[in-house]
C-alpha cells in the first residue's frame, strides 16, 4: 500500500490517478497514511478502489492458527500468539467471540472507596487477575475500569478511570458491577474467548459445529487502518475510496488505566483533574477514535465499502471536515459508532479559524446494522458542532442507544449559556455571546429500527444544544420512520434533549415503539441506589430533558401523541412549541406510503450499499 501511495503521489499533479487493489486480504502492519502531499484536486481525483471483480480487504487482523486442545472437560482450545499481542476483539468464521465474563450483575460484591469487596478471595488466586475489567451500565452510560490488583477480597480499581467515572453523579458513576470480563476462569459460555498477551497464548471455547482446525480466526491487532492527517492551512483534498472492506481493527486505551470512563455517544473522560460534576457530563471529553479516521480534509469521498469486525468508531470524520461524502457503504458490527462527523471541544463550537469548522458534509444511503457492540452509549451516527450536515436515506438498526444523535453541549456554552441539565447553572462551562457552529443540519429519510436495543434514555433521533439562529437556519428533521424499539428501553423516539432550540420534526413516522420504563439496576448492591426499584414509565414518541424551545411539530405521525417533558427533576416547559396536525396512528396502514417507502436507502442503493 505505501508503494503505491508513492506512485500515486508523484502522478496525482498531472492527471486523475486509480490505484487498484487486487482481490484478497492485505494485512497492515502499519496504517496508510496520508497528508497534503496525497491530495487530489477537483477533476483529478486520487482513487484508491477495488480493481474489477475484486474484493480487497484492509485488515488489521492477525490470522490465529495452530488450535490444540487445551481443557477436555471444559471444552477450551488454545493457540500461540506472539507474546505482547493485545486486543480486545477476537472474530471466527465472521462472527465476533465474547470475551470470558461472568454472569450479570453477579452476586456477592460490594462498592468500596477503591473499588469492589468480593465475597470471597477466589479471584486473588485466579491466574492473572489484573487482566480482569469491570463493566457497569448506567441509564445511557456504559463504563469499563480494569483492575489494578487484587488482594485476598479487595478488588483495587485502575487510576485514574475509577476517579472518572465516580466524578458523575451517583447514579451515573460506578455504583454497582454489572460484569467482570477478561479471565480464563471465566471461560464458561460456548463462543467466548481470553487472550494471554504475557504468554503468548489465546483461548476460545468453541460453539457448536465449529472446527478450529478450519475455521478463519482473525484477532485484531492494529488500531488505525487509514488516518487522513490534514492541516487547517494544509487539508487533504479530493481523494475517494471505492469497493473496499476495512476489517479487523481494534482499540486499546479501554485496558489501559484511563480505561473507559462513559460521558455520552462514545465520548468519554481522560486524564487526572476531572472535578467532581453534578450534571453527568463534562466541558471537554474525548472523543472515541476511528479505526478509519481522518481531520482537516475536504471533498474525500466513500463509496460502496464494507467496514465490519471493527473495534472503535469504524468512519471518523474529525474537527476541520468539509464537504465530505459517506454514500452507499455498508457498516456492521462495530464497536462503537458506524459514522462519527464533527466534534464536542471549544474548536469545534467556537472555532478561531474558518478552516476548522465541519460543514456541508453528507451521510446518505448507508446500511449500518450491530454497532455500539462494546461501547453501547455509542450512536448508529454521530454529529456533533457542524454547520449542513446531512444525514438522509440510511436503513439503521439494531443500536444499543440511539441511532442519529446531533448536537452537543445541553445549551451550556449558546448565547445565554441555557443550563439544559438538572445541577446546571448559567456560565458554568464559560459565557459565549455568539452562536455555535450548529446550524442548518438536516436529518432525513431515514428508516431506523430496533433501536434502544441495550440500555435507555435515548431515541431513533435525538438532538439537544441550539442548532441555529432561528427556525429557519435550524435543524430540520423530516420523512424519519422509526420502529420497533425494545419494548422495555425508556426513552423518546424523536429525542430533543437538553437546550435543544430551533427545531423543526416533519411528516416523521414512528410504529410500534411502546413507552419504555427506567431501571437503575437490581436492589441490595449499593446503598446509594434509592432508585433502583423504581421502574416507572418513561418517555413518548417526542419529548426531552429541559430543551429551550422554538420546536415545530408539523404533519408527523404519532402512536403516543403526548410529548414527555417531565424526564428531569422541576423542569422548565419548553417555551414556543407548536404543534401542527399530527396524526395519531395504529399501525402502518394508517401513514401514507409514500412516506414508507421514501424512508431509508433508494434506488441501486437498495441492493448495492457497500463492496459486494
Amino acid at each position: 500500500m505505501q508503494r503505491a501511495q508513492r506512485a500515486a503521489r508523484e502522478a496525482a499533479t498531472t492527471a486523475p490517478v486509480r490505484v487498484l487493489l487486487l482481490d484478497g486480504t492485505h494485512r497492515l502492519r502499519r496504517p496508510l497514511i496520508l497528508d497534503h502531499r496525497d491530495s487530489g484536486s477537483a477533476g483529478r481525483e486520487v482513487t484508491y478502489r477495488a480493481a474489477p471483480g475484486a474484493r480487497p480487504v484492509l485488515s488489521g487482523g492477525l490470522r490465529v492458527t495452530g488450535w490444540t486442545l487445551h481443557d477436555r472437560g471444559r471444552g477450551i482450545y488454545r493457540a500461540p500468539v506472539p507474546r505482547g499481542t493485545r486486543s480486545r476483539q477476537l472474530y471466527v468464521d465472521g462472527r465476533r467471540a465474547t470475551r470470558a465474563r461472568s454472569a450479570p450483575f453477579p452476586n456477592g460484591f460490594t462498592r468500596t472507596a477503591a473499588g469492589f469487596r468480593a465475597a470471597d478471595d477466589a479471584i486473588s488466586r485466579w491466574r492473572r487477575p489484573a487482566d480482569l475489567e469491570a463493566v457497569a451500565v448506567l441509564q445511557w452510560k456504559v463504563t469499563r475500569c480494569g483492575v489494578a490488583s487484587v488482594t485476598g477480597r479487595e478488588l483495587t480499581m485502575r487510576q485514574p478511570c475509577w476517579a472518572n467515572a465516580n466524578s458523575f453523579p451517583a447514579l451515573w458513576a460506578f455504583p454497582q458491577l454489572a460484569r467482570l470480563e477478561n479471565a480464563y476462569e471465566l471461560l464458561d459460555d460456548a463462543g467466548e474467548w481470553y487472550l494471554d498477551g504475557a504468554a503468548g497464548r489465546i483461548y476460545y471455547k468453541p460453539r457448536a459445529g465449529e472446527r478450529l482446525a478450519t475455521a478463519r480466526v482473525e484477532l485484531p491487532v492494529e488500531e488505525v487502518l487509514v488516518d487522513v492527517r490534514g492541516a487547517a492551512t494544509r487539508p487533504v483534498e479530493h481523494v475517494r475510496f471505492e469497493g473496499l472492506t476495512f476489517a479487523h481493527a481494534t482499540w486499546l486505551r479501554p485496558s489501559g488505566d484511563e480505561g473507559y470512563a462513559a460521558d455520552q455517544s462514545g465520548f468519554h473522560l481522560t486524564g487526572t483533574g476531572n472535578a467532581p460534576n453534578a450534571v453527568g457530563h463534562v466541558e471537554r471529553p474525548t472523543r472515541t477514535p476511528g479505526n478509519v479516521r481522518l481531520r482537516h480534509v475536504r471533498d474525500i469521498t466513500f463509496t460502496r465499502n464494507d467496514f465490519r469486525h471493527l473495534g472503535g468508531v469504524a468512519l471518523d470524520f474529525d474537527t476541520g471536515s468539509q464537504r465530505n461524502v459517506i454514500l452507499g457503504n455498508r457498516f456492521t458490527d462495530i464497536s462503537s459508532a458506524a459514522v462519527q462527523v464533527g466534534g464536542v471541544l471549544r474548536v469545534d463550537h467556537h472555532p478561531s479559524r474558518a478552516a476548522d469548522v465541519t460543514r456541508d458534509n453528507r451521510v446518505a444511503h448507508n446500511l449500518i446494522t450491530s454497532v455500539g457492540r462494546e461501547y453501547q452509549d455509542a450512536a448508529g451516527v454521530f454529529v456533533g458542532y457542524t454547520t449542513r450536515t446531512t444525514v438522509e436515506h440510511n436503513d439503521i438498526s439494531d443500536v444499543p442507544w440511539s441511532g442519529i444523535a446531533l448536537g452537543w453541549g445541553w445549551g451550556l456554552v449558546d448565547p445565554g449559556s441555557f443550563p439544559g441539565l438538572p445541577g446546571a447553572t448559567p456560565g458554568m462551562w464559560g459565557t459565549y455571546t455568539t452562536p455555535t457552529t450548529s446550524r442548518g443540519n438536516r436529518v432525513l429519510r431515514n428508516r431506523i429500527r430496533r433501536f434502544l436495543s441495550v440500555v435507555w434514555d435515548g431515541g431513533a433521533v435525538y438532538t439537544q444544544g441550539r442548532q441555529g439562529t432561528n427556525a429557519a437556519d435550524g435543524e430540520l428533521i423530516a420523512g424519519n420512520v422509526a420502529s420497533d424499539k425494545r419494548p422495555a428501553g425508556g426513552g423518546n423516539v424523536f429525542y430533543t434533549d437538553g437546550g435543544s432550540r430551533y427545531v423543526t420534526l416533519r411528516g416523521n413516522v414512528s410504529l410500534n415503539n411502546p413507552i419504555g420504563r427506567t431501571n437503575f439496576g437490581p436492589c441490595g448492591l449499593t446503598d446509594s441506589l434509592e432508585l433502583c426499584a423504581l421502574k416507572v414509565p418513561y418517555g413518548s414518541d417526542r419529548g426531552g430533558c429541559r430543551p429551550y424551545g422554538d420546536i415545530t411539530y408539523r404533519g408527523n405521525y404519532w402512536q403516543h401523541p403526548d410529548p414527555f417533558w417531565s424526564a428531569c427533576p422541576y423542569p422548565p416547559h419548553p417555551v414556543g412549541v407548536r404543534d401542527e396536525g399530527s396524526t395519531v396512528v395504529g399501525s402502518a396502514k394508517d401513514v401514507p406510503r409514500r412516506i414508507l417507502d421514501a424512508a431509508g436507502r433508494q434506488g441501486r442503493w437498495r441492493t448495492q450499499a457497500g463492496a459486494g
